[in-house]
């Protein structure tokens, strides 16, 4: 009977428990410039999905590619968006975010000097204010007119504790006087209080809903909404709260939260039930487990802010890591599940994925009535019998009465031990004490093989099939049979007997280095070398025929191939296709960046995304998520479905689940960030104007994307001047202009995601103004000054003798100058770029074109002030013969 109980109690305790499924994806991010510290007291996010953070220099703001740190007087302590406006609050006051004289971003103060605002903690946007709260007052500023149009003072002896947006209304906490509505620029009382006025600590609204995830200052966390009301959520791990001390906490959906502590990281914890899900910590690859604060983005991603930067969890992406349990050393080379438990090998050995089953004693009170004979079967009866035997006393303790016995029920306490939870841990299989680099199941068997040899693994024990350092193996399907290359230019062979392996010396005579073994489907083994490969032809188990295939490997690359369908390719400086005929390699594609195969398999990386022969698996697979990670160094199939084992170059191990793809909780927007010319910045618009003077200019888009480094590819095309779209690129953000003609331009930007969903296409019109000497308002103004000039020659000439060579002079002066004039303004029709030689010649070619004019301007000018002259000098006469 004590085992059945047993049996109950434990099927009890383990009906809660989940099998363990790895842990969440993390990514992190820390500031380039190291002068930055990276304590962040708020995170706030705009419409654009750009981040802000409250920093003890400023705010930093991130987009998911580039950092930027606007100062502030003093640190700040919380920020919040509303639209595309960014609020900050600190020890110096409040204020917001502005285009400063030089076009960057600055810190512009709202704070009425005479308020004397100091010490903000906290703000919060709401219709048409946004407030800020310092523990002395609350300010209430206007976003049309950026005053402060409400002031509220804390009683005596009293402090404001923080601001919550709850059913539609802003309240205000006191240390006093618990939550208190902002109504009409005065404190009232609200609709909603919290149970026995408890402090509350932070709240949390679920995007989209009314309702409310808020934790008080005791560590208990409660649900609000209009329609049920508030509920206290009770967590089947509250002990963990306790003793961490809970300090924020964000809604991530309906059925998730997190929730930051003080020394125990984010606790994941579903709401309707209070069962735990996750709880991401130092050990599960959180840099610290102190927590300053939490924000949920668009994309269900939770950022966690703490002495080493920002971390980012997504709980909803398809991968789990497996390399952050305890126990696992070296680097990581090869994963493989076998009969239940995950294997990994590594550079110092092979390790096991293990669980460790944790109790505690809990206190268990019972009460049963004596009158058994209620029951309806015997079994039953004797069953409860039984189980009051587990706590019967000490026979020397007095025993109760018969009469006792019968006319009350029986009750007690005791302890009882309960399966709490299972920690999981990796232990080292015995007998691997070298680099494990593959992993193979063989006639019912999992094979280790590296330096130590070729090793059968049963469970955390090993036994060696051979000593030697070997290279690769291979289960022969053909010969039934296992061969293995050894570092010594050996080609093993060996065949599973009465549970032993047998060396069958099949090759011995075949001494070569191999480096990679694969099979085709019409019973042919390939032997790859880097210079040279075997066609081992059999049937019927046997070797029929050897063949030796040439092929051009120049940079000396390990080839590895493949069979898809009735063809075999082989990689190696580049992708080769067999010819039969010939009897040699072709090449076929010179452009794979990275490839290797593993358990059978060839991967490729093409510079866009990783990708397989096979279309049909590469599509089933969704092969489209490891663009995450541009560098792999291990794929192989979980096996059943259930996606693949990836191993990156950051020695992380994931399990990628192709049927449990993300949340499609929409991208953001693509918008011009940063218009950066040879000498200025220009504040980014729908429609930049810059001057032809900047030399050259740069237009700098983003799409912020939090999944992975460089997961959105970019292209773009200036339609006057080409109609051809860019490739796709990550680095295609920037759209540059070495050289600025003047004139009009339109520049048109498209995106990629990680799916190959294309955004839609961004225009911005750019003008390149030509400087002030090539506008037509100057042109004016020196013929202005020309005309003036000859005008003032011919009233010289017209007067007295001695004003002659003045008048003169000023005719030549006046020539030159409008010569200069005209090639001025032919020149500045002529847009290309040329080097100063070409310049000169340029000029010598316009001077000879405009010669013709020169003259006649010339002969004009002095012709007409010789009439001048003559007209006066006859008057003259003429009145002196009068």
């Amino acid at each position: 009977m004590r085992i059945w109980i047993a049996i109950f109690l434990a099927w009890l305790s383990l009906s809660s428990l989940k099998a363990q499924t790895g842990n969440y994806f993390l990514s992190h991010y820390t500031p380039s410039d190291e002068r930055i510290d990276y304590i962040t007291f708020s995170m706030a996010q705009n419409d654009h999905g750009v981040l802000y953070l409250a920093n003890k220099a400023g705010v930093l703001e991130f987009d998911g590619r580039n950092w930027n740190l606007v100062p502030t007087p003093a640190p700040v302590y919380t920020v919040v968006t509303k639209g595309k406006d960014v609020f900050v609050g600190g020890f110096s006051g409040y204020g917001k975010l502005v285009w400063g004289p030089d076009n960057t971003e600055v810190y512009q103060s709202l704070s009425p000097t005479q308020s004397g605002a100091k010490q903000i903690t906290s703000s919060i946007p709401f219709k048409d204010m946004v407030y800020f709260q310092s523990e002395e007052a609350l300010y209430g500023v206007s976003l049309s007119s950026g005053q402060t149009e409400t002031t509220i003072r804390a009683e005596p002896q009293s402090a404001f504790t923080g601001l919550f947006e709850i059913d539609g209304e802003i309240y205000v906490g006191s240390d006093k006087h618990g939550l208190r509505k902002i109504e009409h620029g005065k404190l009232v009382a609200g609709k909603f209080q919290m149970p026995g006025s408890l402090p509350l600590l932070f709240c949390s609204s679920l995007p989209g809903s009314n309702k409310v995830f808020l934790g008080t200052a005791n560590n208990r966390i409660f649900l609000f909404d209009p329609h049920s009301g508030l509920r206290e959520i009770k967590l089947k791990d509250e002990f963990f709260l306790e003793s961490n001390v809970m300090v924020n906490g964000t809604w991530v959906n309906e059925k998730l939260l997190a929730i930051g502590t003080l020394r125990g990281g984010v606790l994941f914890v579903n709401p309707n039930t209070g069962v735990t899900e996750e709880i991401s910590n130092y050990y599960t690859g959180l840099p610290d487990n102190e927590v300053y604060s939490i924000l949920c983005d668009r994309n269900q991603g939770v950022w966690v802010a703490n002495d080493f930067g920002l971390t980012r969890i997504a709980p909803y992406l398809p991968f789990r890591s497996y390399s952050h349990y305890a126990g696992l050393a070296g680097n990581l080379l090869c994963a493989h599940r076998f009969k239940g438990q995950i294997y990994v090998g590594t550079t110092l050995g092979l390790f096991t994925l293990v669980g460790q089953e944790v109790y505690i004693d809990e206190p268990y009170f019972y009460k049963i009535q004596p009158r058994v004979r209620v029951l309806s079967k015997e079994g039953l009866a004797k069953g409860v019998s039984g189980f009051l035997s587990l706590f019967k006393k000490d026979k020397n303790k007095s025993k109760p009465s018969e009469s006792t016995k019968n006319s009350h029920a029986l009750s007690g306490k005791t302890t009882r031990r309960v399966l709490k939870s299972i920690r999981y841990s990796y232990r080292k299989v015995e007998g691997v004490e070298g680099k494990v680099n593959q992993l193979t199941e063989a006639d019912g068997k999992l094979l280790a093989s590296g330096i130590t040899g070729v090793l059968e693994v049963d469970g955390l024990k090993s036994k060696p099939i051979t000593p030697e350092p070997v290279r690769t193996i291979i289960l022969s399907t053909s010969l039934n049979q296992l061969l293995v290359s050894t570092l010594n230019n050996d080609i093993k062979s060996f065949r599973h007997e009465s549970k032993v392996w047998k060396e069958t010396h099949l090759f011995d005579t075949l001494q070569e280095d191999i480096n990679y073994v694969f099979e085709d489907k019409l019973q042919n083994i390939w032997l790859c070398g880097k210079t040279i490969i075997y066609k081992i032809e059999t049937a019927d188990n046997q070797v029929t025929n050897i063949r030796r295939v040439h092929f051009s490997n120049g940079y000396m690359d390990e080839p590895v191939g493949i069979s898809y369908g009735n063809e075999v390719y082989l990689a190696a400086s580049g992708l080769n296709k067999y010819d039969d005929r010939q009897n040699k390699f072709v090449r076929v594609d010179s452009l794979l960046k990275k490839y290797f195969a593993s358990e059978g398999y060839f991967w490729f990386y093409n510079g866009h995304r990783w990708r397989t022969v096979d279309q049909k698996m590469e599509e089933s697979l969704k092969l489209k998520w490891l663009g995450l990670f541009q560098n792999i160094r291990f794929l192989a199939p979980v096996g059943q479905g259930e996606g693949l084992w990836v191993i990156t170059g950051s020695n992380e191990l994931y399990k990628f689940s192709s049927n449990k793809v993300a949340t499609d909780a929409g991208g953001y927007p693509l918008f011009l960030r940063e218009v950066r010319g040879q000498q200025n910045k220009i504040i980014p618009k729908q429609s930049v104007k810059v001057s032809q003077l900047e030399g050259t200019v740069a237009l700098e888009f983003i799409q912020p994307d939090y999944l992975g480094m460089k997961a959105i590819e970019y292209r773009y095309k200036v339609n006057e001047l080409s109609k051809i779209w860019s490739d796709y690129s990550t680095n295609n953000n920037v759209v540059p202009f070495p050289y600025l003609p003047t004139g009009k331009y339109k520049v048109e930007i498209q995106t990629r995601d990680l799916m190959g969903k294309e955004s839609d296409v961004q225009q911005i019109e750019l003008e390149v103004e030509p400087p002030y000497w090539r506008q037509s308002w100057f042109y004016a103004s020196e013929f202005a000054f020309f005309t003036i000039l000859v005008v003032l020659s011919l009233k010289l000439s017209s007067g007295n003798s001695k004003y002659q060579y003045i008048s003169r002079l000023l005719s030549v002066l006046t020539v030159i100058m409008l010569i200069q004039f005209i090639q001025t303004v032919v020149s500045s029709q002529i847009s290309i770029k040329s080097t100063p030689v070409i310049d000169f010649f340029i000029q010598v070619f316009i001077a000879l074109l405009i010669l013709p004019i020169e003259g006649l301007l010339r002969k004009f000018i002095i012709r007409s002030s010789e009439d001048q002259g003559k007209t006066a000098h006859l008057w003259d006469e003429s009145g002196l013969k009068n």
